[in-house]
């Protein structure tokens, strides 16, 4: 029986005969009451925010639906929708709160005004910080969508950087003084765990930092050092810092963390010896880099439903607002799903590093950009002065944030968080020491073992609508391009499949697996697999499952402990090959001969007939990810966050 702490736990054996952990009581009754709440809520949302962001000005109505709950709207509300022409308003919102910003646009996008009594129509646009920051610093090219008004990344760190990147780049200002730009609400970065593994580490009473994670992770007992050997070693889920908010500051974190202070963090301070021990020994524990915490989150939600939640991952980098959403069944924030999957089993709590923590701000930026009319700044501004209202700074907290000034909403204990914590917040480094982190993380981060399985069979040789190009050269050219996202020291391999034909091998082996900066033949690696690329024929049809057995084998035949162990697929299709093994056979073999080692298969899924299902049904046997295509524009995003996964 688990050891009980601040409530009655009770273990029940699950598959594998390992314990399992049942949320307490009072955590399930806290949820059930949070549901009630919220659909109360949401039942008078609407009238609620347009309180806000018109004013309570004139005579006003009173709407009841049941119980206690009214909302007083005003009486023009009522009569009449805005009539006048919109103006267009875009922006770029981080992904962890795109869904409830997109839900406030709409409201405030029936009849919310500018100051001269115009209409305005929001369009709220999902955007990693930092992809975003990325498509910014190179005037926002076609492929990234709509340009945006703008820009709400989830924490201002990444306002200086990309100002940094503009001056390098010699392009014009788009943020003239990020000290001065607004913040719509905040939440504090946090390192997410499993209640039973936080408890078992002191949690809530005992801090828990940086520090207490590398001995854990250090140690060949694992999670037996704290009478759990059943959970084994210690494995960490964190976001790659060149996309996400929480890698990067969960990356800044342990560099400060290292050198035990909370700012001026120095050149020398990154170069020093025992800093990089100390970042390389927390990036060992790394299982893997994925490109968002909602996509860890929603893989540890399905792990959960099987039972197997602590054998997922120990700990995620991420923000605290996403902790009580998970814990309510709602692994991305996203207050539309509120309520369709219950509860976990095993609900996460919020572990607020005792060395100091960033708090993201969620800025809002309003870009001094040529497309930026006189018209939009103003409409910019009166969607600005809704965020802000009371009503709508209280959805913030409703939906687990902290509001603009920090202050939480109701959430507790019951949800897994701390409301008085972090004692200790950190300040953003500079923008040259943060590049500087991330140019030393690149060298210290846990490297790849990874074999890339590209589809050449004959459908890739379709055209692209509207291009000269075929299916494989759009491929081929977002492949090619990628390959800067691997380091020197990532372990790389470039295999074709395409087959379909019995007795015949469906793949074929192009460059070996080794370092990017090894020699195959006469050239680097890097170069090899370019060269391999560009020479690339469709034919045939398409043996996607016994091409996955054989780079699966192949990566287990290598395994490192050291290393994250992976196949990257990418087909437009779906398995017809003549003989050999289908989706059941092929998830039974991986199973039967990964002997608790972890390979993770990682699939894209390119164009109208490729079988994403199916490829995402590997992906999760594999704690891989899944990635869909729809055309060929979406490829090199598509491939830049898969490979954010390694």
């Amino acid at each position: 029986m688990l050891r009980a702490a601040r409530s009655s736990r009770i273990a029940l054996i699950g598959e594998w005969g390992m314990p399992q952990f049942v949320a307490p009581p009072e955590f399930l009754a806290a949820v059930a009451e949070r549901r009630r709440r919220r659909r109360r809520r949401t039942r008078v949302l609407t009238a609620a925010v347009l309180v806000a962001a018109l004013g309570a000005a004139g005579a006003v109505v009173v709407t009841r639906d049941g119980g206690d709950d009214a909302t007083a709207v005003p009486a023009a509300l009522t009569a009449a929708r805005c009539s006048t022409p919109a103006t267009p308003l875009v922006v770029a919102a981080s992904a962890d709160k795109s869904a409830l910003m997109k839900r406030f646009g709409e409201e405030f996008s029936r009849s919310g005004q500018d100051a001269a009594g115009r209409c305005v129509q929001v369009t709220v646009v999902p955007k990693s910080s930092g992809a975003a920051a990325t498509a910014l610093a190179a005037g926002w090219p076609e492929r990234d969508g709509e340009r945006p008004d703008v820009w709400s990344p989830t924490g201002s760190i990444w306002l200086p950087l990309l100002e940094d990147r503009l001056v390098k780049a010699q392009r014009s200002s788009l943020i003239p003084t990020p000290d001065d730009v607004p913040h719509l609400a905040s939440s504090p970065m946090v390192v997410a765990m499993p209640r039973p593994m936080a408890t078992a580490l002191g949690w809530p009473d005992k801090p828990i930092g940086w520090a207490d994670l590398l001995t854990l992770a250090s140690s060949r007992k694992g999670w037996g050092a704290y009478g759990h050997p059943e959970w084994g070693r210690f494995s960490l889920g964190k976001t790659n810092p060149n996309f996400s908010h929480a890698g990067l500051e969960g990356t800044v974190a342990t560099y400060y963390a290292a050198v035990g202070r909370m700012s001026g963090l120095r050149s020398k301070d990154i170069s020093a010896a025992t800093t990089r021990r100390f970042v390389a020994g927390v990036e060992q524990s790394v299982v893997r880099y994925g490109d968002t915490t909602a996509s860890f989150q929603s893989d540890w939600l399905r792990a959960d439903d099987k039972g197997k939640a602590l054998q997922y991952i120990s700990a995620l980098v991420t923000e605290e607002n996403l902790v009580p959403s998970y814990n309510e069944g709602n692994p991305t924030g996203d207050p539309a799903l509120a309520g369709e999957h219950r509860a976990p089993q095993v609900p996460l709590v919020a572990v607020y590093p005792k060395e100091g923590t960033f708090v993201a701000d969620h800025p809002y930026a309003l870009l001094s950009a040529p497309w930026v009319t006189p018209a939009k700044r103003e409409a910019a501004d009166a969607f600005l002065a809704y965020l802000l209202s009371p009503t709508v700074q209280k959805q913030w907290q409703d939906n687990h944030f902290r509001d603009a000034a920090g202050r939480p909403g109701d959430d507790g204990l019951a949800q897994g968080v701390i409301p008085d914590q972090p004692r200790r917040v950190l300040t953003p480094p500079s923008p040259r020491i943060t590049g500087e982190i991330l140019d030393s993380w690149a060298e210290l981060r846990k490297t790849a073992n990874v074999i890339s399985l590209v589809d050449v069979s004959g459908s890739m040789a379709e055209p692209v609508p509207g291009s000269s190009k075929t299916r494989l050269d759009a491929a081929v050219d977002a492949s090619e391009a990628s390959l800067e996202l691997f380091t020197d020291h990532d372990e790389v391999g470039l295999w074709a499949f395409s087959g379909g034909v019995r007795g015949v091998q469906d793949w074929e082996e192009l460059v070996p697996v080794g370092p990017m900066d090894g020699a195959v033949g006469d050239q680097v690696r890097r170069k090899a697999i370019a060269a391999a690329l560009r020479d690339l024929r469709p034919s045939g049809d398409t043996g996607l499952y016994n091409s996955v057995a054989a780079a699966y084998r192949s990566v287990l035949d290598r395994y490192r402990d050291d290393r994250i162990n992976a196949v990257v697929v990418l087909t437009d299709g779906r398995n017809d090959a003549d003989g050999g093994l289908q989706l059941q056979g092929l998830l039974k073999l991986i199973k039967s001969i990964s002997g608790g080692r972890e390979i993770r298969v990682i699939t894209i899924a390119y164009g109208p007939d490729a079988d994403a299902e199916s490829l995402a049904e590997i992906a999760r046997a594999t704690k891989g990810a899944s990635y869909v295509a729809a055309t060929p524009a979406d490829i090199p995003k598509i491939y830049s966050a898969a490979l954010s996964n390694l």
